[in-house]
């Protein structure tokens, strides 16, 4: 396919060899940068300036103070939110790195039987929209869920409190999970088993391999998947909504929604100002991150990386264990999925009555006949469609430019793409109001529009397209580019005819990933939406404010549907698409 497509390309490019280029490379490449440069650093500048006003913007007469922030720290709420979101944090965390550590080792490492299902399986909560999983939990495990008022009622024992710091950081767990079992299980997979050969060879049991070789190489992952899953606990906001509000616990993010919700004046500077501090710890903990895996090669081999001549064996707990870790997904993500079903389908949930004597599909029917509810899927999924399409393309062009151009500031895009993911996505939709709200054009028509909750999202999330598109373009020859340069084609005819089409496969991976991201995210348009712009995360926010968990469910049900249809085309896509590879 590569060859074909410098065939093609080749002779155009000779034909136009002493041709004078009416488009030089170089104002091309400036636009993608500037385009990416603003889209990622605008919204953060008016965010500055508001949290430095006494007044909010547009009310006349402020004037430069800082007491917005002494407001902030003096607030006992805000302390008691901060230590509730460092709690979380800190306990999510330890527990998330850990048992995605461990399953990454009985997955990767030991002949515990299953494990070709197990694996995939375990990644089911990265493909659960957020809300979804939480409402599921919610409706089974709350303190008024089913299974806890059956457990409680047959067995008689004391039951669990999901609705207190350790219950939503076993749910923020169960979330975060797959980050450090995919970060861990990657090291393991490309690490050389030759040294725990070694180590068996010489007489070690299995728990001292683990012990000398297996962990130390898992050092750099726990420490990167570690920071990670801390930065993303400091942002949530689904989880302290839903389970956090009923026992009066708030999260620095909940905080700031209930400010601004509450308000008599609408978007106080206070507002601002802690989306500031939001956004200054996640930098800080970036670079720190990025400081502490500087030297992460020290703990890696340098031998060409081989599988273990025979995997760890764990004699009679091999089926134990595979129960146990096949009840782990059924617990989290099996059954909340049947719980959602369920609550969606009847009129309460209740322990009292039969679930088959309240069956009813109004709730459903309701998400047809409620305009807003009806609103909220279309309007998803006409954000997802167009902003999966143009976040891809901008982000694929930008990382031609970072990785196979001489543009004089390519090195710094691959920062201003991984950057808007490592900020909290309400610190982005702040920042975006007060955007729109401060230049008036093109502000006033995004600000009043489903265009403006369409690029907050698309600006948040384009990182997730980076991340697939680089290591692709990495795994593509420069000698490919070098050989239409040579024969006289311009460093957009070579982009355009060589290097894209031989990144349809990773193209299609970023759009189907934003797709499934944009249908599920809420965070950065939860100080966006207004009546007429309602998405689906938002507005099943609202719903189960007002005490409607029934329509709430089908709508979860119906992203999870949207995100089960969108993996299966881009599957089926994907497969033709590699078809086509081997046959050309």
């Amino acid at each position: 396919m590569a060859t074909r497509t410098l065939d093609e390309a080749v002779p155009v490019a000779a034909r136009g060899r002493n041709r004078r280029r009416r488009l030089p490379s170089a104002p091309g490449q400036y636009l993608v940068w500037a385009g990416v440069a603003v889209l990622t650093l605008a919204p953060l500048v008016p965010l500055v300036i508001t949290s430095l006003r006494s007044k909010p913007y547009y009310l006349p007469g402020g004037v430069f103070s800082t007491d917005a922030y002494r407001q902030l720290f003096a607030d006992p709420a805000f302390r008691s939110a901060a230590v509730n979101t460092l709690l979380f944090a800190v306990t999510t965390t330890t527990l998330a790195v850990a048992l995605g550590a461990a399953l990454a080792v009985f997955i990767t490492r030991t002949d515990l039987p299953g494990k070709r299902w197990l694996g995939p399986a375990l990644l089911a909560p990265l493909l659960i929209p957020p809300l979804g999983l939480i409402v599921g939990w919610e409706s089974l495990y709350g303190p008024a869920g089913y299974l806890t008022q059956l457990w409680h009622k047959n067995l008689h024992l004391p039951v669990w409190n999901l609705t207190s710091i350790p219950g939503m950081s076993v749910l923020g767990a169960v979330v975060t999970l797959p980050i450090a079992y995919l970060t861990c299980k990657a090291v393991l997979e490309s690490a050389d088993g030759a040294l725990e050969d070694a180590v068996r060879a010489s007489g070690g049991s299995a728990i001292r391999v683990l012990r000398t070789v297996t962990a130390p190489m898992l050092r750099t992952a726990l420490l990167d998947s570690g920071m990670l899953i801390f930065t993303l606990c400091l942002e949530v906001l689904g989880i302290p909504l839903f389970l956090g509000r009923p026992a009066n616990i708030s999260f620095i993010a909940s905080y700031l929604y209930d400010t601004w919700s509450n308000s008599t004046v609408p978007d106080p500077p206070i507002v601002s100002a802690g989306a500031i501090l939001l956004l200054v710890v996640a930098s800080a903990l970036l670079i720190v991150r990025g400081r502490l895996l500087r030297h992460s090669a020290r703990y890696t081999a340098g031998a060409r990386a081989t599988p273990p001549a025979r995997a760890l064996e764990l004699g009679r707990w091999r089926r134990p264990i595979s129960v146990l870790i096949a009840a782990f997904v059924a617990v989290t993500s099996v059954i909340p999925l049947l719980g959602l079903g369920l609550m969606s389908s009847v009129t309460s949930l209740t322990t009292l009555v039969a679930p088959w004597h309240l069956w009813t599909g109004g709730n459903w029917s309701q998400t047809w006949s409620d305009p807003t509810l009806h609103r909220a899927i279309s309007d998803s999924l006409l954000v997802a469609v167009i902003g999966s399409v143009a976040t891809v393309a901008l982000v694929a062009v930008a990382t031609v430019v970072a990785g196979q151009s001489r543009f004089r500031l390519r090195r710094t895009l691959p920062a201003l793409l991984v950057y808007p993911r490592a900020t909290p996505g309400i610190v982005f939709g702040v920042g975006f109001f007060w955007l729109f709200l401060i230049v008036d054009w093109p502000g006033a028509m995004l600000r009043n529009s489903l265009w403006g909750e369409l690029l907050a999202l698309s600006v948040r999330n384009m990182t997730l397209s980076y991340i697939i598109i680089a290591p692709a373009l990495a795994r593509i020859s420069p000698e490919l580019a070098k050989a239409a340069s040579t024969a006289g084609a311009g460093w957009w005819t070579t982009t355009r005819r060589i290097t894209l089409p031989l990144l349809r496969p990773a193209i299609l991976s970023a759009v189907v990933l934003m797709f499934v991201t944009l249908v599920s995210d809420y965070d950065p348009v939860v100080f966006l939406a207004k009546p007429g712009t309602e998405l689906l995360g938002t507005t099943m926010l609202q719903t189960w404010g007002k005490g409607l968990p029934g329509p709430v469910a089908a709508l979860a049900l119906i992203q999870v549907l949207l995100v089960a249809v969108a993996l299966a085309i881009g599957l089926g896509l994907g497969s033709t698409l590699r078809k086509k590879a081997r046959h050309a």
